[in-house]
């Protein structure tokens, strides 16, 4: 059975009608939403991104816990798969130690966002994933390359990344680097972070998460 087709199955188990796409933290009625770079500049943001990110992901996570590294990039007629799959493939190779090209398993399916009142009909969604164990993952510099892209800055990967872990059953998102979104199956495994790094949580949706957790 392909990663693809094992990660639905744990999604469909214990994540109930929830897609990988943002914004995560409305989809699901267990997550946290936590601010990341705020109104730093540059390389000061990136550092806070890394950061933050690493912290809630390392107590979210052990070295043993198996992850599936999924990747969403959109195609359509002038963005054909050609123009950016080698990129992809090599985002697993860098970040995934011990991963080769044919163990990443890739499905193409309907655009995510998919809007009713605009003419995407050509655009669809690939999805690239594969299953590693944490220990695996060069994390830091995957989350340093996440918080590149939207600086204009060197390392930087291209695609929607999710780290699911199957192990725990938590869902790892950032977003962008503003903010990261996390998911769990239950309260318990995620009050650690909530109590722990509550003064990271995003204002915004500060009440909204409270009440998860009251």
């Amino acid at each position: 059975m392909g990663y693809n087709k094992q990660l639905d199955e744990l999604l469909s188990s214990k994540f109930s009608g929830l897609q990988l796409k943002s914004p995560l933290f409305y989809s699901f009625a267990i997550a946290i939403r936590f601010e990341l770079g705020g109104n730093l500049e540059k390389q000061s943001r990136v550092e806070r991104v890394i950061h933050r990110a690493l912290t809630i992901f390392n107590e979210l996570n052990q070295l043993t816990d198996e992850v599936y590294l999924t990747v969403f990039v959109d195609s359509w007629d002038e963005h054909p798969v050609p123009s950016f799959e080698k990129e992809v493939y090599e985002l697993f190779l860098t970040y995934a130690s011990g991963v080769r090209v044919e163990d990443i398993d890739k499905v193409e399916q309907e655009f995510r966002y998919k809007d009713l009142d605009e003419n995407d009909d050509d655009t669809v969604t690939l999805r690239y994933c594969a299953k590693v164990k944490v220990q695996d993952l060069k994390v830091e510099e995957l989350l340093g390359a996440i918080a590149n892209r939207e600086m204009g800055l060197q390392p930087r990967v291209i695609g929607d990344i999710f780290l699911v872990n199957e192990t725990k059953k938590t869902i790892f998102y950032v977003y962008d680097n503003r903010g990261m979104d996390v998911v769990a199956d239950d309260t318990k495994t995620l009050r650690k972070v909530y109590d722990k790094y509550n003064n990271w949580i995003l204002d915004y949706d500060r009440s909204r998460i409270d009440k998860i957790f009251s």
